[in-house]
């Protein structure tokens, strides 16, 4: 028997949920808990279609609940968009026009009245060259840096007390392969206008790519066998938008080896929980034997959470994460390895 039915039965019923069905008999406190934790709950709302239709599958209560979410979501987000503005606004007018990452593009794609995407801040991209011209004008609104796991050679965190999340700057993708800066991934951005500013908004592909990069390799999700559900319903999102994403543009931002087949895996995952299937052809390491196993691997560990470890240290013999490294001293390398093994962050499954 699993260790922890009730929460791959959540896990699988939060699923259906997300893709606009409701399953039979489903356990509703259960799901919610579940969503909560994984951040998911406003894209549930939306994709129950709360606010819009009453469905006699969805107790009053749940619906009251997630309506009131869905409200708070959009008045926390009419906050961040106004923020994200601000920033775009006088970093122009400094010369510097920022690359949108992530939630901070999903945001400014939706606008600010988006109420199914929670964010917890706003990562933007700059050149290398801008950083500390980039800094000096956000200290110029009032943000100061924040302690965090940032190196300065690869961004910095900042914040506002009067704000509802914080603020990251980049300057390159971490352990993805050299040169991986704003110039590289500019090549599939667009001019995209948010409010009197100019960003670079990532096509659907790159933007998608992001999410692949962030979980797997910057995050060790790969290795750790992790999902971050949250990101899976953005890429869920972002393919229903864009009518399908284009698996060969998505793999062209993954170097082949170890990347490439993390992009496997996260695919697999992708078309196993939320049914969205993205072919990246053969290149794409999916039939390799590698990702087969961490398929594997990932339902057994939902089956067993407690086998994390021993299932880590097994990826890393298999498929060896120090290269991503190669250009940091021992004791980043060490960190990194004691973060995968020891770190459990509580929106991941």
């Amino acid at each position: 028997m699993p260790d922890r039915p009730s929460e791959l039965e959540a896990l699988s019923d939060l699923c259906r949920c997300l893709q606009g069905g409701v399953p039979p008999m489903v356990d509703w406190e259960a799901v919610l808990a579940l969503a909560n934790r994984t951040l998911v709950t406003p894209a549930l709302a939306e994709a129950l279609g709360i606010g819009r239709r009453g469905d006699p599958a969805i107790p009053p209560e749940v619906a009251s609940l997630l309506r009131v979410i869905a409200e708070r979501t959009a008045a926390r987000n009419k906050m961040m968009h106004a923020q994200l503005t601000e920033a775009v606004i006088a970093l122009n007018a400094r010369g510097i026009t920022p690359i949108l990452l992530k939630g901070a593009a999903l945001l400014a794609r939706r606008g600010p009245d988006c109420a199914n995407r929670l964010l917890t801040d706003l990562d933007l991209m700059v050149r290398e060259q801008d950083d500390a011209l980039a800094v000096e004008v956000l200290e110029g609104l009032g943000y100061s840096r924040i302690l965090s796991m940032h190196q300065d050679e690869q961004g910095a965190n900042l914040g506002r007390e009067c704000d509802a999340g914080g603020l990251d700057l980049h300057y390159r993708l971490k352990r993805v392969g050299p040169a991986r800066d704003a110039g590289w991934l500019m090549q599939w951005c667009r001019p995209f206008a948010i409010g009197a500013g100019k960003a670079a908004m990532p096509s659907s592909a790159a933007l998608a790519g992001l999410f692949v990069l962030h979980d797997q390799l910057q995050e060790g999700d790969y290795w750790r066998g992790r999902i971050d559900l949250r990101h899976l319903a953005d890429m869920a999102a972002i393919d229903r938008e864009a009518k399908g994403l284009d698996g060969a543009e998505l793999a062209a931002l993954f170097p082949d080896g170890r990347a490439r087949r993390a992009l496997a895996v996260q695919l697999d995952s992708l078309a196993q929980w939320l049914g969205v299937r993205v072919a990246i052809g053969r290149s794409g390491g999916r039939s390799g034997w590698r990702t087969r196993l961490q398929g594997w691997r990932r339902d057994r560990q939902l089956r067993h959470p407690g086998w994390e470890t021993a299932f880590t240290l097994s990826s890393w013999l298999i498929d060896p994460p120090f290269s991503l490294y190669e250009q940091r001293g021992m004791a980043a390398r060490g960190r990194e390895m004691r973060r995968m093994l020891l770190e459990r962050k509580a929106t991941k499954v």
